[in-house]
This record gives structure tokens, C-alpha cells and sequence, in this order.
């Protein structure tokens, strides 16, 4: 089994590299290959591994090796690494597999070309991991571009942003509190011998991921899975009864069922320039049960005014703006490989437009919630600086000092920004 779940994730590898994210690259690949008795969680594990480290992984393949035969035996070597560094599975086992893997791959000739590598590694193994930690890039699991921007940004935790980057992923769910209560869901939990190592608020962390299917009253909508730096904008945007609520980029809708379990007689429109994306949205307010008598859901891009706005002013808007994705690498490391520095100021510009469009929808001591999971000060602070100048009759109510704004990146949240901007 283990050689089928290293060929796929070979070609899984092979599709992200060619510009594909994770989602995309398991379902190409999935089509391509017609595998059997296929374990997706090992999948899952050795892809993200290897983006998770993958310029140490790959550092110390081009130690081992001046040249390889193909992307295809890198990606091989670069899953036998993670696996050799990162798992507890046998070395010998896995060196075997992967030399089998190698003829799987069409690539028979090279099944002594993958032991001898992965040998050497094994015979040296503290030397080529004591080498790559004199290389930034393969310290920090970043590109270069990257770790300057982080140290020039945050000098005083750069390091500490950079390594927290390369951990996994907290599995944090949001208790729907009109099913029951965080107690009760806490109860349910340990009942069915989950661990739980945090709880805040709504937010749970469990020790260790699992399905929804092992979930308690998943299917119910008790609960659903969600971040708890992304938790945080409820507390934000301070809705009241019969509020007039924007939600400006809503897909997939985790914010926007949050807002819906609490304001249950707010009038909700969503917005999100994706219809397939927006589909979620209803998935998730069927499973959670939630009354939607003022809901509306909108396919448009939210900077295009004239296409959706009556002309009714909002009493709140959430702009949940699209964004690098820095602060959540670590929950999606690919990431890390399909973003360029040019994008930057690509969605900087969107994200300008989107504030400057949607501010004369707000109505007088209305409030705006601007939020990416970026932790780039272009996309943050610099942005909502560059608002306020522009916008004199706007007033950021959190702008007491930068940490009541920006969310580091630790064990229990993603790096989150907020900026709470009031029409006066």
C-alpha cells in the first residue's frame, strides 16, 4: 500500500509544482492514476510534508545528488526524505518502498539510483542536516523573498513567525451555540474519548485531527471546523438586532454562518464572485440548521456597485479581502509554492478598491471590519494607513497599538489582521 500512496503523492507533488494547489492537484491526479487500496490521509501526510519542509528536503537533495533523472524521482526522493525525517515509519521500509515506487514510476532502471541516494542519506544523515541549517531557505522552509520581507516587517519575531510557519495546523472547531452549548459540546467530546487541549470562547482545539464523521452531531450542526483567529470576527463587527449586515467576500462561509448563528434577526447579504464557491455557503447553513428568513446570497464581485446594491445604506460591512495567505501557511503550505512577490501588489490594489467601493455603503457611526489572513504589512496596517488618509471621515476604533490588530501565528491561532474602521 505504501507504494501506491508514494505514487500518488508523486503526482500530487508533480501538479502543485506546476502551479496547482492542493485541492486541484489531488483530484488531476486521482483522474490520472488508476490506483487501488489507497490510504488518502498517508497521501495527504507525504504532500504536505514535503511542501511543509520542502527546501530543506530539497536542499539535501541536491546535496546527495548534482543531478536527477526526472521531477518525477525528485518529488520520489523529496516524500523518502520527509518520510526518513519527519515519521516514525521503519527506514528500511520506506527505503524499500521507494525503490519499488521508482519501477512503479515507469523508471525501472533507477531502482539502484533510489537506494543508493537514500542510503547515502542514511549513512550521513546528522552531517547533510547540520549543512542545511547554515542555508536560510532551508532553515525556515521559505523562499528568500519571503524570510527578508518577515525580517524586515517583524524584526523583533521573525524567527519566531517563521518557524511557528513549518508547524502543523491546530484542528480548531466552532461550537454552533444554537445546538447546543461549549460545555455540553466539551462533554460529548470527552465521551467519545476525544482530547481537547484548548478551549476559548466558542473555540475548541482537539490534540489530535480527525474526520467530521468522528465529529459528535457533526451532521447535526453542532459544530464546524474553523480557526480561531477567523472566530474573532464576530467579536469585531458588535452586531445588534435588525442590523443591515454586508459580508463582502463570503465563500466559503465559515464567517458568514458565524455571523448567522448569532444574529438571528440581522439582514444578511453575502457576496463572492465565485457561484461554485458560494454553494458552500448553502451546504453549511443546511447542515447547521440555521433560519434564513433575511438572507440573500449574491455571485458578483463586490467592487462592481451598480451590478447588486439597492441603495440601502449597511449598518455593518465585513470585508474578509482576498489576500496572500501568509498568516496560514502553515494549514495550507502550498502557499508557500504557488505565491510570487509579484502578486503583492496585485491584490493590494483589489484590496483598495474594495475598501474605497463598498466605504460609501456604510452608513454615518457604521462600522467596517477589514480582516486577511495576511500577515504582510501591505495588505494590513499599510492598507487601512493609506484608507484613513484618504477617507477623513473614517476612525479605526483598534488602532490603541499594532498587536490589537494583527494575530501572530501560534499554537492556537493563525496569523489573522483586523482593523475596525467607524464611519463618523
Amino acid at each position: 500500500m505504501m507504494e501506491e500512496n508514494q505514487r500518488l503523492a508523486v503526482w500530487v507533488l508533480w501538479y502543485v509544482f506546476q502551479g496547482k494547489n492542493i485541492d486541484q492537484a489531488l483530484l488531476l491526479a486521482e483522474k490520472e492514476l488508476t490506483l487501488r487500496e489507497v490510504n488518502l490521509g498517508a497521501v495527504k501526510d507525504y504532500t504536505y510534508g514535503v511542501l511543509r519542509y520542502g527546501w530543506q528536503l530539497k536542499f539535501i537533495v541536491k546535496k546527495l545528488c548534482k543531478k536527477y533523472p526526472s521531477q518525477l524521482i525528485e518529488n520520489l526522493l523529496l516524500i523518502a526524505l520527509y518520510q526518513l525525517l519527519y515519521t516514525n515509519d521503519d527506514a528500511f521500509t520506506i527505503v524499500s518502498q521507494a525503490v519499488n515506487t521508482a519501477a512503479k514510476l515507469d523508471h525501472i532502471a533507477l531502482k539502484g539510483f533510489v537506494n543508493a541516494v537514500l542510503r547515502t542519506f542514511l549513512r550521513e544523515k546528522d552531517r547533510f542536516i547540520q549543512v542545511a541549517q547554515q542555508n536560510e531557505e532551508a532553515r525556515y522552509n521559505h523562499p528568500q523573498w519571503w524570510i527578508n520581507k518577515i525580517k524586515h516587517q517583524y524584526p523583533l519575531i521573525w524567527e519566531d513567525i517563521l518557524k511557528e510557519a513549518q508547524q502543523r495546523a491546530p484542528f480548531t472547531l466552532r461550537v454552533n451555540t444554537r445546538q447546543c452549548s461549549v460545555e455540553e459540546y466539551v462533554k460529548k467530546l470527552n465521551e467519545a474519548h476525544i482530547d481537547v487541549v484548548w478551549v476559548n470562547n466558542e473555540a475548541i482545539i482537539l490534540a489530535t485531527p480527525c474526520s467530521v464523521d468522528k465529529l459528535p452531531g457533526f451532521d447535526l450542526g453542532m459544530v464546524s471546523i474553523q480557526d480561531a483567529s477567523a472566530q474573532l470576527a464576530l467579536n469585531y463587527i458588535d452586531l445588534f438586532s435588525q442590523a443591515r449586515v454586508l459580508d463582502a467576500c463570503a465563500a466559503p462561509g465559515g464567517k458568514t454562518c458565524h455571523l448567522l448563528e448569532h444574529g438571528q434577526s440581522i439582514e444578511l447579504l453575502a457576496l463572492d464572485k465565485s457561484e461554485d464557491r458560494l454553494q458552500r455557503i448553502w451546504d453549511n447553513i443546511k447542515r447547521l440548521k440555521l433560519s434564513t428568513p433575511r438572507l440573500s446570497i449574491k455571485a458578483v464581485d463586490a467592487r462592481d456597485i451598480n451590478s447588486w446594491w439597492d441603495g440601502v445604506q449597511f449598518d455593518r460591512i465585513l470585508l474578509d479581502a482576498p489576500c496572500t495567505g501568509s498568516g496560514v501557511v502553515r494549514r495550507h503550505p502550498d502557499i508557500k509554492w504557488l505565491r510570487r512577490e509579484s502578486d503583492i501588489s496585485q491584490l493590494v490594489a483589489e484590496q483598495e478598491a474594495l475598501l474605497n467601493n463598498l466605504w460609501p455603503l456604510l452608513k454615518p457611526q457604521g462600522k467596517l471590519v477589514y480582516v486577511t489572513c495576511s500577515i504582510f504589512k501591505e495588505e494590513t496596517s499599510e492598507q487601512i494607513q493609506k484608507f484613513l488618509k484618504k477617507h477623513t471621515d473614517a476612525k479605526q476604533l483598534n488602532s490603541g497599538s499594532e498587536q490589537e490588530s494583527f494575530i501572530k501565528p501560534d499554537s492556537f491561532h493563525d496569523g489573522f489582521y483586523y482593523a475596525v474602521c467607524q464611519k463618523n
